[in-house]
Order: C-alpha cells, then structure tokens, then sequence
C-alpha cells in the first residue's frame, strides 16, 4: 500500500498498518463474542482513528449484493409495511441507484417490482436497502425518487473487501468514531494507491464515513460529534450493532467511555492533550473491573515506536 503526495509514492508508514490491522482485530473480536476495551496512547491524534477505522471496516464487511435470480427481494419487501420506509435501489447491472419511500412492492404486466416515490422499478434488476436511522423517513415523504449513481471509485477494486457495488451501494454500520467530524473527514481524503501506477483513491473510499445529520448518504461508518450528549446517541447506536466505537481523542475518552455503543471500544489517548492524564487513569479504573487482559495477536505484537496498548476484555456493563 502506497501513501500519494503531489510529489511522489511511498509505502504507508508503520504505524499506519499497524492501527488498520488493530481495527481488524477489533472488528474480529466483536464477531467471535468478545466485549472488551483497546487502550491506544499515541503521540498525536491525527490520522489514527481513520486508519483503525478503515481496519474494523474492511473486517467487519459482509456481503448483501445478490446479483442472480435467486437475489430478488421481492418477497421480502412486499411484507413490509406501505408508505413507512425508506430505501436506496441498488442496480445488479450498473451504477445506477435511487432513494425514496417505498410505497409497496407490487406486480404489473406480470413483472415484479417496486413503487418507490411514484416510480415503478422492476426487481429483477435492482436490489434493496432499507435506510434506517440516522436516516428519517419522514424527511422523504411525500417526495419522488431522487436518482443517485452509485460512488464506486476508480482504483478502488483492490482496495475493497468485496465488490464495489455491494460495498459502495448498501449501507452497514461497522464503525462508529466519536471525535472531530470535520477533522477526521479531512484526514480520510488523504489519497493512498495499491501500486505506483495505480489510480489513486482517498481513505474515505475505504472507510465510508458519514455525520449523523447528512441524508441518505451511504455508509460503512458513522462520525458522532464528541462535544454532545452521549446519552443522545447510546441507544440509537447500539440498536444499529457496530462491531467497533472509536474514541478519537483524549476528552472524547473522559467524555464517552461508559456508553457501550459497540462490544469493542477503541480508546485513542493522544499523550500531549491536556486532559491526557484524566482519559488514562478513566482507562485504569476501567481495566481494574475487567477478568482478563487480552493478549494481542502474533501480528500487532510489534508495536511501533511512540504507541503503547494495552486491552482487556469487560464485564457485563463496563467497557
């Protein structure tokens, strides 16, 4: 994997593979049943949470895109109640998508298909996803279908955890990272390329992230804002079943800690923010209820210089 400047290529530093693969980790743990927390000090914040994000998404991916004839969703979607969802439209032939409420599932000139804000689309050749929160459907009511292409980024194929339509098209929340929206946005349009040839294509590609108040925008993870209410989101969250929450800073951590919003907590410590101290002794008292330390795997066993881990698994009610 190749870091893009203006200027030149070069392998991704250390660090940066090593936190993708710890977000792998992450995201495996919470697939085997494993609740627990990942202590992370780094020098700095920037960039860190994009990567262990990028690494819980790439693990946590499965597949929905069934592109056969056996894949129609029809059966499934004409028991959901008319009128009451919003859903995105997903081509099994081309980028092309659309969003709007799904009026009913319906038979017409013995063809399949959906009535979705007015328009009639065959089911044969698109596939549903049902947009559930942060998406709203009361915000679509009433509206026709808005046509959407699907992004699928050109040099993106080898970069993806399955194909482009199905990781680029539907929606799952695999990660949740509380921080600095904007901040970490910016970071995840750093451009990386599988060759020095390759087309470039920026983090945001891989991590797919989105801020709660965006509309019907696809997603692989979600941006929670730090500054607010962690009560606000703990149950709205949780319902949509992350593998991995990142705490993406040292008062995002004193802050968010308690919420179980995921069964792995990643904790980002920058050791030069001033509220450095308070954010590590919160991970302490926390690590003192937990029954066991987690080893880390053969391969995130070599730290890189400037970070330290430590993780340890949670009872039932603490991270």
């Amino acid at each position: 994997m190749l870091l893009c400047t203006d200027e030149k290529r070069f392998p991704l530093p250390t660090w940066a593979v090593w936190l993708a693969e710890l977000g792998a980790w992450a995201a495996q743990l919470a697939a085997q049943g494993v609740s627990g927390t990942i202590a992370v000090s780094v020098p700095a914040r920037e960039f860190a949470s994009v990567f262990v994000g990028c690494g819980a998404v790439y693990a946590a991916f499965e597949p929905q895109l069934d592109t056969s004839p056996q894949g129609s969703q029809f059966t499934s979607a004409a028991k959901l109640e008319p009128r009451s969802h919003l859903v995105r439209l997903v081509s099994t032939q081309n980028t092309a998508g659309f969003v709007g409420i799904l009026n009913e599932a319906v038979s017409k000139n013995n063809r399949q298909g959906y009535n979705v804000g007015g328009s009639w689309i065959p089911a044969d050749r698109y596939r549903i996803d049902v947009l559930n929160w942060p998406d709203d459907p009361a915000e679509f009511m009433g509206q026709s279908r808005i046509m959407e292409r699907i992004d699928m980024p050109v040099g993106a194929d080898g970069l993806l955890p399955g194909a482009p339509a199905d990781f680029c098209g539907f929606s799952a929340l695999h990660c949740g990272i509380v921080g600095n929206g904007t901040a970490i946005q910016q970071e995840s349009e750093t451009l990386i390329a599988t060759s020095m040839v390759a087309e470039p294509v920026p983090l945001s590609a891989l991590l797919r992230p989105r801020a709660i108040r965006e509309k019907a925008r696809q997603f692989r993870s979600l941006l929670l804002p730090a500054r607010e209410d962690p009560e606000d989101y703990r149950e709205l969250v949780a319902r949509r079943k992350p593998k991995v929450v990142i705490l993406d800073s040292a008062a995002t951590v004193c802050r968010w800690l308690g919420a179980e919003m995921a069964p792995v907590t990643v904790a980002l410590v920058e050791r030069t923010a001033p509220s450095g101290e308070a954010a590590a002794d919160a991970l302490k008292r926390y690590r003192a209820r937990s029954p066991e330390d987690l080893p880390l795997p053969a391969d995130l066993a070599r730290v890189p210089a400037g970070i330290e881990v430590l993780a340890w698994q949670s009872r039932a009610g603490n991270p």
